[in-house]
């Protein structure tokens, strides 16, 4: 993206070496992990922070606030907050819910208290002291985060004593089981930046094994600033969009995957066709109760 990493971060990853990485992968559920696990430091994070790559309009955002809702939740956590994108949005759909954000980025965290947020202490020692007398959360919500993590089982161990029983955790990831899977060696789905990778099945064995009860798994429609890229990958395989479209690229001449789906992805956004239902797109959302002490 033409942005150099700086000095501070190549030193962060000397020791790794020539060392190879492995990818390891789950021929039950799916899951993969990467081997060493080398996650982001806080000075790689803190660089990529410089290049505005997230986009702020989310499809789980939507409808992770629909469920927070319907969960009657008002005392809710953002872990991985970041610069508070989804606090923001929580905000403007729920005026009086009382907004906590955690991240490792000390500097971001300052910034969402000036703004009004609630925080918790960057270091996890102080969270105690931070929370004493102070209610459990409603709901946890860990929205892009847990790829990034060297141990994502431990971490929701972790927060989920911070969530009150009958409280809603809400977890999203790339989907490794939809169309990102034709690109495993793209930048952002490889260490430092992700350390693991997630499916359906992944996800249901994590939830099994912890002290959850699964409420719902979804897929994202697939957004149309990922057509260009995706549907060329997946134009072969039975997507509505190509039973619709292939026929007549056809008869216009037009011989390739890509020239086949482009005009697709053309014909789709003329008709201000923004998200295509039933196709996958880059996100598993998964949402799961704590389950109730007895």
């Amino acid at each position: 993206m033409g942005h150099p990493f700086s000095p501070d971060v190549w030193k962060d990853y000397e020791a790794v070496g020539e060392e190879p990485i492995r990818f390891l992968s789950c021929d039950e559920c799916g899951f993969g992990q990467f081997d060493p696990i080398l996650p982001g430091t806080e000075n790689f994070y803190r660089d990529i922070s410089a290049v505005d790559y997230y986009n702020s309009e989310k499809w789980e955002f939507g409808r992770a606030a629909s469920d927070i809702r319907h969960a009657r939740a008002r005392h809710i956590l953002d872990v991985g907050s970041g610069s508070g994108i989804f606090l923001k949005y929580l905000r403007n759909e729920m005026r009086d819910a009382r907004l906590v954000g955690y991240d490792l980025n000390e500097d971001l965290q300052q910034e969402l208290a000036r703004q009004g947020f609630g925080v918790l202490p960057a270091n996890p020692a102080d969270f105690a002291k931070a929370l004493d007398g102070q209610p459990l959360f409603d709901a946890i919500t860990m929205l892009q985060v847990l790829e990034h993590v060297a141990d994502p089982v431990a971490f929701v161990q972790f927060f989920l004593p911070l969530l009150r029983p009958g409280g809603l955790l809400i977890v999203t990831t790339p989907n490794f089981g939809g169309p990102i899977n034709h690109f495993p060696e793209a930048l952002t789905e490889v260490p430092p930046h992700h350390t693991t990778r997630w499916t359906e099945n992944a996800f249901r064995h994590l939830v099994s094994g912890q002290d959850l009860v699964l409420k719902s798994v979804a897929l994202e429609p697939l957004p149309d600033y990922l057509w260009d890229s995706y549907l060329p990958e997946i134009w072969d395989t039975p997507i509505w969009p190509a039973r619709l479209f292939d026929p007549v690229a056809r008869a216009r001449g037009l011989e390739t995957v890509g020239e086949r789906a482009g005009l697709a992805a053309r014909e789709m956004k003329r008709m201000g066709i923004r998200w295509l239902e039933g196709v996958p797109g880059h996100t598993i959302y998964v949402s799961a109760f704590r389950k109730a002490q007895v």
